[in-house]
């Protein structure tokens, strides 16, 4: 199709431009100027006349930036952009056929307000953290907050950045002003190469593979119900898998074309990932479905944390998050059904990890066991919850739901009642096991007892609340060791209270140094409680 032939066109372009970037042009002034006109360039020759709705958008951010002093200030900026890209999404779902699709100028205006939108945040933060000395904010917050607004050329700059124009990823103004102004980092060879053999893979294995486990395939009568319960779970996994090759070839080039530029070097962990918006391997060998969701597409879900999961009360942090992305990507219901659902799994598998995990991990062979359990159990919970977005239509998705009996959906709901009484049920057997403390017996340290009662025979032993008899040498038993402080007796015992009732290591204590000794202090611990004479040996 044409539209794959300008965007592959468009990324070789940049790519030039990326690499003429790097080995001639060092000054930040003409780094602005280099990256405004390419990145106009490109978008001219992709989106023609429909260029105007990027420049409306960010235009109007940057008026409510400016113009704007109260510090709902990002909110409003958030309110617009997202209005304003909502009503493009409608129009093309209202007048282009049904999962169509083509290189209209939604997909760049969607990088967009995640630019224009994550700015405004970071401007507020930076004044914020000026105005109070106390400053409350997240270590993200923190970190890109931006304390001095950018010029009217370094804004159009990081608003039509050529490197990320076409699928991202976004880029944090904070750190497109740091690539700006450095020319310092390794050379982004390595980097550039690896990612371009692994965008062209991705390239045949979606050209070759996908064909073959064809998504429209999920929409027809036979395949609903000519075919079984597994084999349909099976078909779904795999076609979903291999949309995702799409993703991932797009995403890893315009990585390798933002690394060509100098563009996505982490000072911190020495890698050129900065900017790297999916881990195709993390994604799909991800343990829990966290895991996966961490690996892909990183820079939405950087923004949407940066925009809303991070201020929003933390008990509709998640439904409020899925909300946005839903609102964010258009008006499909498909989309709807997956983001819906995506929250339910979402915090069942939170709990999962919370409650089930720490049953398998004490054990090797039960973790491994676990680990697999929870990989395969990922995938299948992975393709269930994203058919419907890549199908899009309400009905079709509904009846492959039903022909799946819904069968994740019974277990989600299901774990939902069940994990909080195993978690009752493991933390009442937990207090049932613990050990009872020991005797706790009185020493000579302790308040004296009034003067008014009767003096007791001298003959008796030292006063404690419970008087042991001292067992017969063949009686005598050795105690356990073990981390429970209680199970060996109080610390309280003395070398004076061990030598008045065991005459028979007096000698010993009388003649041994003073010593801290963990070891002799157990041990003589454990004769005070036991009531026997036990070996003391030290070191």
């Amino acid at each position: 199709p044409n539209f794959q032939v300008n965007f592959i066109t468009c990324q070789v372009v940049a790519l030039c431009f990326s690499l003429s970037m790097k080995r001639w042009i060092k000054d930040p002034h003409t780094k602005l100027i280099y990256t405004l006109i390419c990145g106009l360039g490109i978008c001219l020759f992709c989106f023609g006349n429909q260029i105007f709705h990027i420049i409306a958008s960010a235009g109007l951010g940057y008026i409510l930036i400016k113009a704007n002093k109260s510090s709902n200030m990002p909110w409003i900026v958030l309110g617009a952009n997202m209005f304003y890209l909502s009503s493009l999404h409608l129009q093309r779902q209202f007048f282009d056929e049904l999962g169509s699709y083509s290189l209209d100028i939604t997909g760049p205006l969607m990088v967009l307000t995640q630019k224009v939108t994550s700015l405004a945040f970071s401007l507020q933060d930076a004044i914020d953290q000026k105005k109070s000395d106390d400053y409350k904010g997240t270590e993200m917050q923190k970190k890109y907050a931006v304390l001095e607004a950018p010029s009217f050329l370094e804004y159009w700059s990081f608003v039509f950045q050529f490197q990320s124009m076409l699928a991202g990823p976004l880029v944090l103004f904070k750190d497109f002003r740091e690539f700006i102004h450095t020319d310092e980092f390794p050379s982004p060879l390595h980097a550039v190469v690896k990612k371009m053999g692994v965008s062209v893979f991705f390239a045949v294995v979606f050209i070759k593979v996908t064909p073959v486990y064809s998504i429209e395939r999920l929409k027809e009568t036979e395949f609903l119900w000519d075919t079984t319960f597994l084999y349909r779970m099976f078909y779904v996994t795999i076609a979903t898998m291999m949309e995702r090759a799409k993703y991932y070839h797009a995403w890893i080039l315009a990585d390798a074309v933002c690394n060509a530029s100098g563009l996505g070097y982490d000072k911190q962990s020495q890698t050129w990932d900065l900017v790297t918006n999916v881990d195709a391997l993390g994604f799909e060998l991800g343990l829990n479905l966290k895991e996966s969701l961490d690996s892909w597409n990183r820079g939405t879900m950087k923004w949407l944390r940066h925009v809303v999961y991070e201020r929003v009360n933390p008990s509709i942090r998640t439904v409020a998050t899925y909300a946005m992305s839903a609102i964010w990507h258009g008006y499909y219901p498909g989309y709807y059904i997956t983001f819906l659902s995506g929250s339910v799994f979402t915090s069942v598998a939170r709990q999962v990890r919370k409650i089930v995990r720490p049953l398998f991990v004490n054990d090797r062979s039960l973790k491994l066991v676990y680990d697999f359990f929870t990989w395969l159990t990922t995938r299948f919970v992975i393709a269930y919850v994203t058919f419907s977005f890549i199908i899009l239509d309400f009905t079709p998705s509904i009846l492959l739901y039903l022909r799946l009996y819904c069968c994740f959906h019974f277990a989600a709901f299901g774990a939902m009642f069940a994990l909080p009484k195993l978690s009752k049920h493991l933390k009442n057997r937990g207090t049932r096991t613990q050990p009872q403390p020991a005797t706790r017996v009185v020493t000579d340290a302790q308040p004296q007892k009034d003067k008014t009662e009767p003096k007791k025979d001298t003959a008796q032993t030292p006063a404690t609340e419970v008087t042991k008899p001292i067992k017969k040498e063949s009686e005598t038993t050795t105690p356990k060791r073990g981390d429970d402080e209680s199970y060996y007796g109080p610390k309280t015992a003395t070398k004076e209270l061990i030598s008045h009732e065991y005459p028979e290591i007096k000698s010993y204590l009388r003649n041994s140094k003073p010593t801290n000794d963990v070891w002799t202090t157990w041990t003589m611990n454990s004769a005070a409680m036991n009531g026997n004479a036990v070996q003391l040996k030290t070191g």
